[in-house]
């Protein structure tokens, strides 16, 4: 068997705890750290195997590496490569899946109840001794919303989703709708057409990939008709809910408020109409941090390790391509 060339141009984004096991082929792995996009054809020629994280594979860019023979991806989410492109080379694409599951819903209820307890208000009456200036054991400044029997919607009823509603149910009694596509002719056994379930939920969780027709899933007309109070939790994906209508919709008080775990460009643009937002208590906004935990964090290496070493054997293994 010929030396497989591995290159990870994002090796700044691997975890300190990440463990990479060594693949049963030979192999020559070399990584870089903060490649520049710009840059990264004239570092990944010759190799056969890129690790992409974050950086873009477009169709022009995979004209110039007639060698590469797999992308390997370093996460679940792949919108940053061109499928397409990728079918027309030749070119296999991978990605982990999976391993976040209980880290990123773990994340997702912690934001529902940091929201609905207003903890993160409380703790500020804490920090600057208001509480301390009261004649009365406690203070009573904000509401609390118990999540026990409340309704849930999931938008995205993948593994991550389907976690996040067993929780929610088994741990908080909550009623749980599964939302149906954004403008279906149809709506599936065991679902509720996306706009009604927009108009009855307590708490929206969107759990759905990045894609075309998820853009601005959630956007002015949908903010406009979700429940007056509701909270909106996304560890999904950046763009797909419209930040700018959201600010607008929390400014407004509409919503009770919003948990996000990602943004449409990260890190977050000093100029995101969100970022001010922060002040209010009314929203919780995470630096894509929801897959980080402890679990996942130990199970992504050999995940990956897995995924190159099925390509070399000829097998397939969470292809996408």
């Amino acid at each position: 068997m010929n030396t497989i060339r591995i290159l990870s141009p994002e090796a700044h984004t691997e975890h300190p705890d990440m463990a990479f096991p060594v693949p049963e082929f030979p192999h020559i792995w070399d990584r870089l750290r903060h490649t520049p996009q710009n840059e990264l054809v004239q570092k990944a020629r010759g190799y056969h195997i890129l690790v992409i994280n974050k950086l873009r594979i477009t169709s022009e860019i995979l004209d110039k590496l007639p060698e590469l023979r797999m992308i390997a991806m370093l996460a679940t989410g792949y919108n940053n490569i061109d499928t397409a492109a990728c079918k027309r080379h030749g070119v296999a694409l991978a990605n982990i899946r999976g391993y976040g599951t209980e880290s990123v819903a773990e994340h997702a209820v912690g934001m529902m109840l940091t929201l609905a307890r207003n903890i993160i208000r409380y703790r500020e009456r804490v920090s600057d001794l208001t509480w301390s200036g009261q004649n009365n054991f406690c203070l009573m400044n904000y509401p609390i919303t118990d999540l026990y029997g409340k309704k849930l919607l999931i938008i995205g009823m993948g593994a991550i989703g389907k976690r996040i509603a067993e929780i929610a149910g088994k741990g908080f009694n909550m009623e749980i709708m599964v939302s149906e596509r954004k403008g279906a002719s149809e709506c599936r056994t065991g679902r509720v057409p996306f706009c009604q379930g927009l108009k009855e939920a307590d708490i929206v969780s969107i759990n759905c990939p990045y894609l075309p027709e998820t853009r601005n899933l959630i956007a002015r007309e949908e903010l406009a008709i979700m429940k007056p109070g509701a909270f909106l939790i996304n560890t999904g994906r950046g763009g797909i809910v419209c930040e700018k209508d959201l600010a607008e919709a929390l400014l407004q008080e509409r919503l009770g408020g919003a948990g996000l775990d990602t943004l449409e460009k990260e890190p977050a643009d000093p100029e995101n109409p969100l970022l001010p937002l922060l002040k209010t208590g009314n929203l919780v906004i995470t630096p894509h941090t929801a897959w980080l935990g402890d679990l996942a964090v130990r199970k992504i290496g050999g995940e990956l390790v897995k995924n190159m070493e099925a390509f070399v054997r000829g097998e397939e293994r969470n292809r996408i391509v």
